[in-house]
């Protein structure tokens, strides 16, 4: 099978918010983190709405980001950008630090080196879904761990190595699903979110992180 160059590079954009907002929910105040997340979530929108209305004006980071990442069923869109801001904009919103964290890693890292992995070395397909392969849910699933172990270790939590299993289980199957694939850009971060709100029950909503 192989990795394509341009497959590669839209990798690379995919994992960046994991990488360069990371530190921006770690170590900014909660409004800074929700004016950049929710900025992003304008300018992915704004974008998604001018190429399904056919606008013709230049949307800056998004108009970048569509020219390198599309795929050739987004021609005429942006819909798993514009879901992952949007979904990300509420999760910061909503949810405490540690589900925020959590979620972003997950989303990125999880759901990117899933599609490295299953595009570079094929394999034996999910049932389910014959556009995924095993290799490449199971490379999902052990990152996905990694990405809750790091986002509890970094805000010096000590985390239940069987939550962390089961949110990134549940992650993996969610990603996994044979539905259009920008779904997952809200299915698995919000999920995450929701799961880990659910076993630990901090305040939504706050004010600050």
């Amino acid at each position: 099978m192989g990795l394509s160059r341009r497959e590669l590079v839209r990798k690379l954009w995919h994992v960046s918010p994991g990488i360069l907002g990371a530190p921006i929910i770690l170590f900014t105040p909660r409004w800074v983190t929700l004016l950049v997340v929710w900025s992003l979530a304008f300018l992915y929108t704004l974008q998604h709405l001018k190429l399904l209305r056919g606008w013709k004006f230049t949307v800056p980071v998004a108009d970048l980001s569509y020219r390198t990442m599309a795929r050739e069923d987004e021609r005429d869109n942006f819909l798993g950008s514009f879901l992952f801001w949007v979904t990300m904009g509420i999760i910061c919103t909503v949810f405490p630090k540690l589900m925020a964290l959590s979620a972003l890693w997950v989303s990125t890292f999880g759901d990117c080196f899933n599609a490295i992995a299953g595009q570079a070395l094929g394999g034996p397909r999910i049932p389910w879904n014959p556009r995924k392969t095993l290799i490449g849910s199971a490379t999902m699933f052990i990152v996905s761990v990694l990405a809750l172990w790091g986002a509890h270790r970094v805000l010096s939590l000590d985390p239940s190595w069987s939550l962390i299993a089961g949110v990134a289980l549940v992650a993996t199957v969610l990603e996994s699903l044979p539905l259009r694939s920008a779904y997952d850009e809200f299915t698995v971060p919000f999920t995450t979110a929701l799961l880990l709100w659910l076993a630990y029950g901090e305040p939504l909503l706050s004010l600050t992180w």
